[in-house]
């Protein structure tokens, strides 16, 4: 496989590392840091989930609260309606009552005149009508005590009337029209009937003023229905406005939540750069396209040197000041197009979208590793960290990203092998400024 790996130290000159290959953590596809993603849009997204889910239950229990209280007030109004129907029934029945025996007395009258003793019958048929319907007056106040015993006063001042005029009737059948003349002329200075009417009167006074009340509480009942069902309409029709406007902005943050936790699982959260999927979706679509003259595709592996001596003796804190410190040199040196990735501990790939050829590429790894050895300042203490760089190129070293990523880290851990016992000046800790 024709690559070229180069390693610089301060001075410019190759260099290895005596440190043994890493093989796992080459192998290994997903860093810590990759893998540990923010739980603050995973948190938000909960969060929205939760609010869909509060507001859907507020909803469910807004219609059903409401329901509720249409049910109690629609069953109030229903009963109220089936009183106004009871009290308009007996009222009926009191008419019937009145009327009945009204009509018993002018056909026993009638006789006097006409003679005709079917006018007879049909005063014993209205006698029998009147007692019927106060039987049903009796039925209908059963569940009333007071109001059926004044009706069955009622019914037994009804009874003596109507068995006067039936007796009446036997003796104008049996004796002719001028004996009922004689019994009627006899009744009419005592007025027979008038308990009876006074009776009458009062049961129908009493049972209109109930229907009145009656009816005015299905009123009231019927407006509350309305207002109840006006009122619930507008509330939930401003609830699921609210719920609709609420649940798009949360839809709206979470889609923006979603693209930062997309852009979040790409870069590495400790320098910002692309992690090792971010690179990995850039190197398939640059392999994606087909070889150009001119236009070659460049992979840059790097790993520092001597990094872990940084954490041991500054702390792990300071190690992470220098790795942000390294990413913001790689990002100044690379140019527009170019993508660098951090995917492991202290390994960095930058790929160079377009360069003429594999010399262009070493001489731009040259440029970056001397701007990478620059002094990093730590409180008092000033580190200088080297790097040593494999280079592969697409369709030269590998025609797939797995390959030139192989092919350049390969070639970077064999020249630092190679470099073991070289001296490597510029490249260990220097003490502390005036130390």
């Amino acid at each position: 496989m024709a690559s070229i790996s180069v390693t610089f130290s301060l001075d410019g000159s190759i260099k290895g590392d005596s440190r043994p290959v890493d093989r796992k953590r080459q192998n290994h596809p997903w860093p810590t840091s990759v893998l540990s993603l923010q739980v603050g849009p995973c948190s938000m997204l909960r969060r929205i989930a939760r609010i869909l889910r509060l507001t859907q239950f507020l909803a469910l229990l807004l219609v059903v609260g409401m329901g509720a209280m249409l049910y109690g007030v629609l069953a109030d109004f229903e009963k109220a309606g089936r009183w106004v129907e009871h009290s308009q029934e007996i009222v009926i029945e009191i008419g019937h009552v009145r009327l009945e025996t009204l009509r018993s007395g002018v056909w026993l009258r009638k006789f006097t005149v006409d003679q005709n003793k079917d006018s007879l019958q049909r005063a014993r048929s209205s006698a029998s009508e009147a007692m019927h319907a106060a039987d049903r007056l009796l039925a209908l106040t059963e569940a009333d005590p007071v109001h059926n015993d004044r009706l069955h006063l009622l019914r037994a001042e009804l009874s003596e009337v109507l068995g006067q005029y039936r007796g009446a009737a036997n003796i104008a059948e049996r004796d002719g029209p001028a004996a009922l003349q004689s019994i009627l002329a006899a009744r009419a200075s005592s007025d027979p009937t008038r308990q009876l009417r006074m009776l009458l009167d009062q049961a129908e006074q009493v049972q209109k003023e109930l229907l009145r009340t009656r009816a005015r509480a299905r009123a009231e009942q019927l407006a509350l229905f309305k207002k109840l069902l006006a009122g619930g309409g507008l509330v939930f029709v401003a609830f699921m406005l609210w719920a609709i406007r609420y649940s798009g902005r949360l839809l709206h943050l979470g889609h923006e939540q979603i693209h930062r936790l997309k852009a979040d699982a790409l870069h590495d959260p400790l320098t910002g750069l692309l992690n090792r999927r971010g690179l990995e979706e850039q190197l398939a679509r640059l392999c994606s396209t087909p070889a150009g003259a001119g236009k070659h595709v460049a992979v840059l592996v790097f790993d520092l040197d001597d990094f872990k001596p940084v954490n041991d003796r500054y702390s792990h804190a300071a190690g992470d000041q220098v790795l942000r410190k390294v990413a913001a040199r790689l990002r100044r040196q690379c140019r527009e197009g170019d993508a660098i990735a951090r995917v492991g501990g202290d390994e960095f790939v930058v790929v160079l979208r377009r360069v003429a050829s594999r010399h262009e590429a070493m001489t731009i790894a040259q440029r970056m590793c001397t701007r990478l050895m620059a002094p990093i300042p730590l409180g008092a203490a000033v580190v200088r960290i080297g790097a040593s760089v494999g280079i592969a190129m697409l369709h030269e070293d590998g025609p797939d990203m797995d390959a030139l990523l192989q092919a350049a880290d390969e070639q970077m851990y064999e020249v630092k092998k190679a470099g073991k016992a070289e001296p490597r000046p510029g490249v260990r800790l220097l003490e502390a400024v005036g130390a």
